[in-house]
């Protein structure tokens, strides 16, 4: 094929673009790229890193955000930050093998409910399912 038979594609740009053979680049020409040398190896040095504080918050910004903290408490919300005070913990679980099939059944309450049926299976010397068993029965279910 000679370029004569080669259609160029047109983009409807033709009028404006049509010949680009007389535009020169323009610009500065890249520099050449030395070949790469051998990277120095050098030893670690000893990183001993301080605990990052805090930064305050600018005095605009805590009085907002204490009118926020007094604005949710009076709708009742209560905060998600951790209590400083004594927190609730959550007592250790006691693991048993069962010989028949076995289910699962998580769930989420309060603590104080969840120690208080803890403390229920630790008092009777039950395990949790023997305790739901029992308290189960004598509903009557």
């Amino acid at each position: 094929m000679t370029d004569d038979t080669i259609k160029r594609a047109s983009f409807g740009f033709d009028a404006d673009f049509g010949d680009l053979s007389t535009v020169k680049p323009t610009g500065t020409p890249k520099a050449k790229v030395k070949p790469a040398s051998k990277p120095k190896v050098t030893k670690p040095k000893a990183v001993t890193k301080t605990p990052r504080q805090p930064k305050p918050k600018p005095a605009v910004r805590k009085a907002q955000d204490d009118l926020a903290d007094k604005l949710a408490q009076s709708h009742g919300f209560t905060s998600r930050e951790a209590i400083a005070a004594a927190p609730i913990l959550m007592k250790k679980r006691r693991r048993i093998q069962h010989a028949e099939p076995v289910d699962q059944l998580s769930i989420r309450g309060p603590v104080r409910v969840l120690n208080g049926f803890i403390d229920y299976c630790d008092a009777n010397k039950l395990s949790y399912w023997e305790g739901m068993e029992r308290l189960v029965t004598e509903a009557g279910y």
